[in-house]
């Protein structure tokens, strides 16, 4: 059973009689130029810290001219094939489109169990032109116990749990 507290800004959470706690939300942002219409980024970088991860709860792309098609994943290993959305990859947990005309609205998906503890890739892909795209991540961070850390690093590592 899992119980939920909210104390001076800092939400904790118990699961199985380990205190797991969620310290911030933060956001990451920048621009990637696709060449040939792909573009990768990686955001986070491995601190050695295993103890503190990133949930991701947005995920938001958008070309500098406003209209341009794409396909956007969030994962955490680079996407070498950078060619498909792919959900059977274990490694990709956000996924983020645009098709159409400029009115259409950009929509995204993000796999609600995934905490990313090591690395954090961005990759844009089939980009109608190759010019600036924009991202911006929402990550909420918390503090992981020994345990929650491993589970999260196996499945970091494309491992089905």
């Amino acid at each position: 059973m899992e119980e939920r507290r909210i104390q001076a800004g800092c939400e904790s959470s118990t699961q199985g009689g380990e205190e797991v706690k969620r310290t911030r939300t933060r956001t990451l942002r920048g621009q990637i130029l696709p060449s040939s219409g792909v573009g990768k980024k990686q955001i986070i970088v491995d601190d050695g810290l295993i103890n503190r991860g990133y949930k991701v709860t947005g995920f938001f792309v958008w070309s500098s001219t406003g209209g341009d098609s794409f396909l956007a994943s969030l994962s955490f290993n680079p996407i070498i094939l950078a060619d498909r959305l792919d959900a059977a990859d274990n490694s990709q947990f956000g996924w983020a489109w645009k098709a159409g005309s400029a009115a259409a609205p950009q929509e995204y998906l993000i796999d609600p169990d995934h905490v990313a503890v090591r690395d954090l890739h961005v990759t844009i892909m089939d980009a109608g032109q190759d010019v600036l795209f924009n991202y911006l991540v929402v990550i909420e961070e918390y503090q992981l116990n020994d345990d929650e850390a491993i589970m999260n690093i196996i499945k970091e590592g494309a491992q089905s749990l």
